[in-house]
């Protein structure tokens, strides 16, 4: 976009790759307001915005352009006036903007619309016209005061913007063509844990851990726009865990480089770290208690409050009271294979012990396949949702028949 050639009754819009039929649409609804010029391909695009004869407010990216993002970070960089629409198919805007969302400042240029929408696309043209005019604006006011000749607004406008950069809550440098420092602010100081002074002309990937170089390097020179943590080392001997960031930047004097910004997740990664070893060792503790209910004789279960299914049981049952596993899941099963005498009160201990949240233990016969009394001592545990309604009851059941075999014979020796 020609700063010179700025009409702010002029609207003009280029577009590459989009369907004819959408094209003439937003001809006829825009009409002699807005100036449509249509191009064949991606490098004709490229060159013109090159040789700085792309001479529009707005680019419109259909869906035969294969990489629209990368396309949309190479027009940024030529020209960061130049407001972008990317048209992308139905259910992808989610997925497209999480990437535009990790490409620095390409979401204040980017607009994404949905091709179902396209009746819209006038309207995100007309808007998008009024930002391009703006930017200008702004970028004649900070060239002026730069060059000194300016307003005191512009050199106010300068002022602010420096210190809105210097303060923002994530660290942002840039870098050179070799990818050594060049400017950095100070949340981008307080991550790497350095002064600016010294740290000036350095290399970017001389703070971070040796392992992570050659992947943060990959990031650095355009093979990948995002690339996961990276470690920074620093000599307080405290590792911590970045976000890096990257795209193509132009310096002022002209020269390529890279910009960069950092946002440091120590404190994410450690509570993911924290939360992975606690399921490890959650799963290691049922295990060691899945191998020692084997051992002991305890059939691990559980089931849910409202159906009152058996959800889950474990292999000794099949052992202990001779019942398929697959039959433990069928409907009322537990209820049917409780002692006559027994049904009832263990039953209704169960059930409303679970209503009321309480967890409790108790004994009850149950008989199994081959008709045989099988003495259970039951321990159950209430388990809870968010709002402190139970929902699930899990325990396990210890084969106590021997117990009670001892018990009677001592009793009638006892009364004998």
């Amino acid at each position: 976009m020609n700063d010179k050639n700025e009409n702010p009754l002029r609207s003009r819009a280029t577009f590459v790759g989009v369907d004819a039929g959408i094209v003439e649409d937003v001809t006829e609804t825009a009409g002699r307001r807005l100036e449509i010029t249509v191009m064949d391909n991606v490098e004709q695009l490229l060159t013109a915005s090159g040789l700085g004869t792309l001479d529009c407010e707005v680019v419109v990216l259909g869906q035969k352009v294969s990489e629209p993002v990368k396309l949309a970070q190479r027009i940024y960089t030529l020209d960061r006036n130049i407001q972008i629409i990317t048209l992308v198919a139905s259910g992808q805007e989610e997925e497209f903007r999480r990437v535009i969302n990790y490409t620095p400042f390409l979401s204040d240029a980017v607009n994404l619309l949905s091709v179902d929408r396209s009746e819209q696309l006038s309207e995100f043209i007309r808007r998008a016209v009024k930002r391009a005019h703006r930017r200008c604006s702004y970028r004649r006011n900070a060239d002026s005061a730069g060059s000194g000749n300016g307003s005191p607004q512009g050199a106010e406008l300068v002022q602010y913007l420096g210190s809105l950069l210097e303060h923002a809550p994530i660290g942002m440098l840039t870098l050179d063509s070799n990818g050594r420092i060049q400017t950095l602010n100070r949340r981008g100081r307080e991550i790497l844990g350095v002064t600016e002074k010294e740290v000036l002309d350095t290399p970017f990937v001389s703070f971070f851990l040796p392992v992570d170089q050659i992947r943060l390097g990959r990031v650095l020179t355009g093979d990948g726009d995002y690339g996961g943590h990276f470690r920074v080392a620093n000599d307080r001997d405290q590792v911590h865990f970045v976000e890096v960031t990257s795209s193509e930047y132009l310096s002022r004097s002209g020269q390529p480089g890279r910009m960069v910004i950092l946002h440091d997740v120590t404190d994410r990664v450690k509570a993911e770290t924290a939360r992975r070893r606690a399921a490890a060792a959650l799963q290691a503790s049922e295990d060691r208690f899945m191998e020692l209910a084997e051992v002991l004789r305890l059939i691990p279960w559980e089931a849910d409050v409202e159906t009152r299914q058996i959800t889950y049981v474990g292999e000794q049952a099949e052992e202990i009271l001779g019942f398929p596993r697959k039959q433990w899941y069928s409907e009322d099963f537990w209820l049917h294979a409780l002692h006559p005498d027994d049904a009832a009160e263990a039953a209704s201990t169960r059930w409303d012990n679970s209503r009321r949240l309480q967890n409790f233990d108790h004994q009850y016969r149950m008989v199994g396949a081959d008709g045989q009394v099988v003495w259970i001592h039951d321990i159950v545990n209430v388990v809870r949702d968010e709002q402190a309604r139970p929902v699930k009851i899990r325990g396990f059941m210890v084969d106590v028949s021997e117990s009670h075999s001892a018990i009677l014979p001592a009793a009638h020796n006892q009364h004998g």
